[in-house]
């Protein structure tokens, strides 16, 4: 048996492209009282379910802005340190109920809680610009692959699709051909 090599290397672009734009869309839960882990640069959900704000602590090796859906919550990052250790730190405090926050700038950022309070936390890695950009690159990636396969096959399936087609179309014409016949019997156009 032979090894077709761009067969081969169509079907890892078709599947990776699929694992790509799946995990790159699909949003993340975290619930904890002590939370560290990355946002990337989409809308934070928070819900708080203590009356007690929260403070949280969102930060990065790179600049990057806030907007959010809490009262005088929104800016950008501040330097802390000098150097090569020098760090962006935004502080806010969530406060009871659910909270959104957008944060654009940087992919690379990390949400820090540490609090006795159980938070809630959903995260959309990309914004909707980079989400629909994935999306039409992996979609594109996917038909580009499917097409390769199916001319590597020389479009089998297309014909057999317009064969059953063509069958069917056929055996309709015949039965309405032959209903017409029935019900109006032969017809001579040439007789008066």
């Amino acid at each position: 048996m032979k090894l077709n090599w761009k067969v081969l290397i169509a079907i890892v672009v078709l599947v990776g492209a699929t694992i790509w734009g799946v995990n790159s869309l699909r949003t993340y839960s975290y619930s904890g009282t002590d939370l560290n882990f990355g946002v990337g640069g989409g809308p934070v959900t928070v819900t708080n379910p203590s009356v007690v704000p929260v403070p949280v602590q969102l930060v990065s090796s790179r600049a990057f802005r806030v907007s959010s859906s809490i009262a005088n919550v929104s800016g950008r990052s501040t330097t802390q340190g000098s150097g090569r250790g020098a760090t962006q730190l935004f502080e806010l405090a969530v406060p009871f109920g659910v909270s959104e926050l957008v944060v654009t700038g940087d992919t690379n950022i990390n949400f820090v809680a540490s609090t006795n309070t159980l938070l809630d936390v959903v995260v959309q890695p990309l914004n909707a610009e980079n989400s629909r950009t994935t999306l039409i690159l992996a979609v594109v990636a996917v038909l580009g692959s499917l097409f390769f396969l199916s001319s590597t096959n020389d479009h089998r399936w297309i014909s057999a699709a317009r064969r059953k087609k063509a069958l069917t179309i056929a055996t309709t014409q015949e039965a309405e051909r032959q209903t017409f016949k029935r019900t109006f019997g032969r017809i001579n156009p040439d007789k008066s």
